[in-house]
């Protein structure tokens, strides 16, 4: 899964796999890093890194985040390529079709539209699990749900068409 972080005015490409259970390599801007991460509550994770283990709390509700690490508060945004591609682009709103596509492996959690149904620019309309994180993803452009390709449940690999909309 490719992602694009914001720390202050800093953009970072950031690409995360899950290489074992619960067990991930994260590249971020090149440097690839290995963790292992075990949510033990809702936003606490225990987390391996070489030879430090601590726990982190990870704040956050859209693509916005903050984590606390032993004491410290980093602030930050990470939303995947796709859709900050779709910012610059400044596509939000446009018109035409758009496939919705998964951004990363997954499992299709939920569908949260039907097909023939109407969606708004920027609405959730499927949510995919990955490395145990809920990702609602969105239509880029208002229009009508033309075909759903997945179902709830069903496994799908990055870049898989989901549905589209047009």
């Amino acid at each position: 899964m490719n992602y694009i972080g914001t720390i202050g005015d800093k953009e970072v490409k950031v690409t995360v796999r899950e290489i074992g259970v619960a067990r991930y390599a994260v590249t971020i801007d090149g440097e690839e890093h290995r963790v292992d991460a075990h949510q033990v509550q809702d936003s606490v994770w225990s987390v391996l890194y070489g030879d430090a283990s601590f726990e982190v709390d990870v704040q956050g509700k859209d693509e916005e985040f903050e984590v606390l690490i032993a004491g410290d508060c980093y602030k930050f945004s990470l939303m995947n390529e796709q859709r900050k591609a779709m910012i610059r682009s400044g596509g939000k709103g446009a018109v035409g079709k758009a496939m919705v596509t998964s951004p990363m492996p997954g499992k299709v959690v939920k569908l949260l539209v039907n097909e023939g149904e109407e969606v708004k620019a920027d609405q959730g309309v499927i949510v995919v699990e990955a490395m145990k994180m809920e990702n609602e993803l969105k239509s880029n452009i208002a229009g009508k749900v033309k075909e759903i390709f997945v179902k709830e449940g069903e496994v799908v690999e990055s870049g898989a068409k989901l549905l589209l909309v047009e």
